[in-house]
């Protein structure tokens, strides 16, 4: 079966240009009258179930089976800082000019202007503010809690793909297998997504008469909403999970220290405000069936021992839309993308070709 970029419910957001380097670097533990200090109370809303794992099991009493845990703190249902911080920085990466921290180093992939920083001397926006190795950031993140009960639901098991998916049949020589081309941009053009709709052949013969030209990203990968996660789980289901179930929400806390004005403005737009239309946000496991996503609510924290005139909601949505006016020139592309794949929870379904869902 032939394997497509359509339908899946994935999309690529486009990569600035060139990493910013060029701003002096700011330390966190260095204040002055041109920085920022402050503290964020974060709500969390569920849109769809959410699960994030403990990696422990628990026995189910109504199922008589094991079922994966939600994380706990004393008793309570709590989600680690750090898979916040995580979602976090990975749309704070689309939406400023910031390096790509991870980009694969087996693939001939080009991420030229976009290596990932190395020295302290000059870090990108998000390596400034969220650290890197040898370098503590200006963010602290909270746990976010919740007393809210949680249920039992049945979810498709989700595996990495093989690297030569679909395999060849036993006994069949075709050099034809691999989905590189659902990740790789145009040849020619960075942006293009032609090379997605050709066939592995046709895609192979390609990259045989053009191998110095290796391909490129489409982009960074983000998962779509759905409001169809209920008749894709129960169809694909094969393992219990504990979850939260839509309408839950979690609180929790993000406190800066040393931000410049362009920085917190990118943080406040990266959690969703400054946008045209608001934005849901995706977490936890099971993105690409439709779990996860969140709806967030970020609102400042006065704290007067730092702050001669407290910053208010409305002076945060002013920062974050003026951020993103001075930067339209190089993140205009990433953020349209984002507006129209998460200003809405819509009713994309995965194809289900002979009755079997796909991940």
């Amino acid at each position: 079966m032939e394997t497509s970029y359509s339908g899946k419910p994935y999309f690529f957001v486009p990569m600035v240009d060139r990493a910013d380097r060029r701003r002096a670097l700011n330390r966190q533990n260095l204040l002055s009258a041109d920085t920022f200090v402050g503290k964020l109370n974060v709500t969390i809303e569920c849109m769809t179930p959410l699960h994030f794992g403990s990696g422990q099991l628990m026995f189910e009493e109504s199922t008589r089976r094991f079922t994966q845990a939600l994380l706990r703190e004393d008793g309570r249902i709590s989600l680690p800082g750090s898979s916040f911080k995580g979602m976090l920085r990975s749309i704070f990466e689309a939406v400023s000019e910031s390096c790509v921290l991870n980009a694969p180093r087996s693939l001939p992939l080009k991420v030229e202007g976009l290596s990932a920083c190395t020295s302290s001397s000059g870090l990108c926006p998000s390596c400034s503010i969220f650290g890197r190795l040898s370098y503590k950031g200006k963010l602290t993140f909270s746990s976010f809690y919740t007393d809210a009960k949680s249920v039992i639901m049945s979810l498709p098991k989700l595996e990495q793909p093989f690297r030569t998916y679909p395999r060849p049949l036993i006994g069949e020589r075709n050099p034809f297998t691999g989905n590189e081309r659902l990740y790789y941009g145009n040849f020619r053009e960075v942006r293009g997504i032609d090379v997605a709709k050709m066939s592995k052949a046709d895609f192979f013969e390609k990259k045989r008469l053009e191998p110095r030209s290796g391909g490129s990203f489409y982009g960074r990968k983000f998962y779509k909403h759905s409001n169809n996660w209920d008749e894709l789980s129960k169809k694909s289901g094969k393992g219990l999970y504990e979850c939260l179930q839509k309408g839950t929400v979690l609180t929790g806390k993000i406190a800066y220290q040393g931000l410049t004005k362009n920085e917190l403005g990118a943080l406040l737009f990266a959690l969703g405000l400054g946008w045209e239309n608001p934005i849901f946000h995706k977490l936890g496991y099971a993105k690409p069936a439709f779990m996860g996503s969140i709806k967030l609510t970020a609102t400042p924290k006065s704290m007067p021992r730092y702050e001669i005139s407290p910053m208010t909601i409305v002076d945060a949505k002013k920062i974050a839309a003026q951020y993103y006016k001075e930067h339209k020139h190089s993140i205009e592309d990433a953020v349209c993308v984002l507006a129209k794949e998460w200003s809405e929870i819509g009713d994309s379904l995965w194809p289900c070709p002979d009755g079997k869902y796909g991940y």
